[in-house]
C-alpha cells in the first residue's frame, strides 16, 4: 500500500525533473534565438541527433510521408554552416527569432530516456516580415549528467501550409 508520505516524495521528484526538463528546453530556445547554433549543436544533442519537421499537409504518424526536414547528423551540421556562413540568401542579415515554449509535459520515463511535448510559437522578423510558426515540439531527451541531450527533435507545425511564411530557413 502506497502511503501518503511515498506520493509527496514522488510527486516531488516529478515536479523537479518537469522543472529540469523545462529549463532545458527553455535554455535550447535562448541558444536558438541567439543564433548560438554551433553551441546549441555540441552542448545540447547526442551524436546521432534526427531533426524533423514533417510536411504541413500530413496529419498522423507517416513514416514514408515526404517532410520539410528530415536531417540526420551531417545534414543539421551542413544546415547550421550554411546558415552561420551566411550561405543562406534569405538569412543574411539574419532573422531575429523569439520562441515561447509552454505546456511541457513528460510523456514518458523510459529510463534510458525521456519522451516530451510542449508547445511552440516561434517568431521571426526580418526583411520587413514578421512570421509566426505555431506547433508542437516533440522530444526524446537522453540524461547527460545534471542536464539532457535531444536525441530526437520533431517539430509539428500546425499551418495548413506555409504560402504566408514563404519559406523555413531557420531551426524551429
Amino acid at each position: 500500500m502506497t502511503t501518503a508520505t511515498e506520493l509527496m516524495i514522488d510527486a516531488a521528484a516529478d515536479l523537479r525533473l518537469w522543472h529540469r526538463v523545462s529549463q532545458f528546453l527553455f535554455r535550447e530556445a535562448r541558444m536558438l534565438d541567439e543564433w548560438r547554433l554551433t553551441e546549441w549543436y555540441e552542448q545540447m544533442l547526442t551524436d546521432d541527433i534526427r531533426y524533423l519537421v514533417p510536411a504541413t499537409d500530413v496529419r498522423g504518424d507517416l513514416p514514408d510521408a515526404l517532410g520539410l526536414i528530415d536531417d540526420n547528423p551531417a545534414r543539421l551540421r551542413q544546415r547550421i554552416e550554411q546558415l552561420l556562413n551566411d550561405e543562406v540568401w534569405c538569412e543574411n542579415p539574419r532573422s531575429r527569432t523569439n520562441r515561447l515554449i509552454s505546456n511541457v509535459e513528460i510523456l514518458a520515463d523510459h529510463g534510458s530516456h525521456l519522451e516530451v511535448a510542449a508547445n511552440v510559437v516561434a517568431h521571426r522578423y526580418g526583411h520587413g516580415r514578421s512570421d509566426a510558426y505555431v506547433g508542437k515540439y516533440r522530444f526524446e531527451l537522453v540524461p547527460d549528467g545534471e542536464s539532457f541531450r535531444i536525441r530526437r527533435r520533431v517539430v509539428v507545425l500546425d499551418h495548413e501550409t506555409l504560402y504566408a511564411h514563404g519559406k523555413l530557413s531557420i531551426v524551429l
